[in-house]
């Protein structure tokens, strides 16, 4: 049997592999390979501007920017194409492993000069004049998190994210210490959004990791940070069955069940869900997540452990109620 922190690696390095021009947005494209120093024909990287054929530019020439890590470029334009987001993308691909990320995005110029050469080619090519960014929504899937976390240690690059949504991708060290370093700026991140200062939404798979915590465990610990709690929850959508949630201010996440490559990927394939939920609250356009109330439900459930089991399986469950309560359980077979 091959162990599941193997099955995540081997994952990983093998997205570009996997994948195929299979999207559906239609609109301009952009290459910034050159700009940015990018060598697409020997290391896998690029970097693209995408501008929907739906696209409707503003008059002040400030626009909404999505600035996506880790996906091939029909994924990432199906999340800005499907949420029917006005706004433009920038995509930016760097390879299989979180380390590509973290050594590009630890020179904290680049993300500046991303932002600038953005802003210079849309002026450039008649497409918005005088671009200013007015909403910078971050959002990543999978490896593009060692990014995200370089990005977040600048102040002032902090502070310009209005919206961060990570798609199955959060980890950290194993170790107390390294793991407090490491979540520092995406704690500080999940308690703004909890007062309502930013936004900030999550969903996670149940694949188990092993040497450093999975996305399950880290999403324990933004969880745990902000003070708040997990609750029950069933449902099933375009990612699988959800098994639980947390609501709380502007900071929501979605656990979900499936430890295999598949249901990984699934998570990048509905981003657009993230996204949509994420522009209702951000321009306060429906009654959606930005109204969601505390739960009258204090009760939490873990994730089973281990995953997978044979015969036998541990969940916990805690509740403040002291009476006779019956916890009903879904059983599937994932193949």
């Amino acid at each position: 049997m091959v162990k599941k922190s193997f099955l995540f690696i081997l994952l990983i390095s093998c997205f570009s592999l996997h994948v195929s021009a299979q999207g559906v947005g239609q609109g301009t494209r952009i290459d910034l390979n050159s700009n940015l120093g990018l060598n697409n024909g020997t290391t896998g990287q690029f970097a693209q501007l995408f501008i929907p054929d739906y696209y409707q530019a503003p008059t002040d020439g400030k626009f909404d920017l999505v600035f996506h890590l880790h996906s091939a470029s029909w994924a990432a334009e199906d999340e800005v194409y499907k949420a029917n987001a006005n706004a433009i993308l920038f995509n930016i691909h760097l390879g299989g492993f979180s380390s590509s990320y973290q050594n590009y995005f630890v020179n904290q110029s680049y993300f500046q000069n991303i932002l600038d050469t953005v802003a210079a080619i849309l002026d450039r090519n008649g497409i918005i004049s005088n671009p200013q960014v007015k909403y910078l929504i971050v959002t990543s899937f999978s490896a593009g998190y060692a990014g995200v976390r370089e990005i977040l240690k600048n102040s002032a690059y902090y502070d310009k994210i209005n919206v961060l949504t990570l798609a199955d991708g959060l980890h950290c060290n194993s170790d107390s210490a390294t793991k407090t370093i490491q979540m520092k700026d995406f704690l500080s991140y999940a308690n703004d959004a909890k007062a309502k200062k930013k936004i900030m939404l999550l969903t996670h798979s149940s694949i188990l990791t092993n040497g450093y915590d999975n996305t399950t465990q880290t999403a324990n610990y933004l969880i745990n940070g902000i003070g708040s709690i997990r609750i029950a929850y069933s449902a099933v959508d375009e990612i699988g069955i959800q098994y639980s949630k947390c609501d709380t201010g502007h900071f929501h996440l979605k656990g979900y069940y499936g430890d295999a490559a598949n249901d990984h990927l699934k998570h990048l394939y509905a981003m657009n869900k993230m996204l949509e939920d994420a522009l209702n609250i951000l321009y306060n356009q429906t009654t959606g997540l930005n109204d969601v109330e505390p739960s009258n439900d204090n009760s939490t459930l873990e994730q089973n452990y281990p995953n997978p089991f044979n015969p036998s399986t541990k969940i916990s469950w805690q509740s403040p109620v002291g009476s006779w309560q019956t916890l009903k359980a879904l059983w599937c077979t994932w193949k």
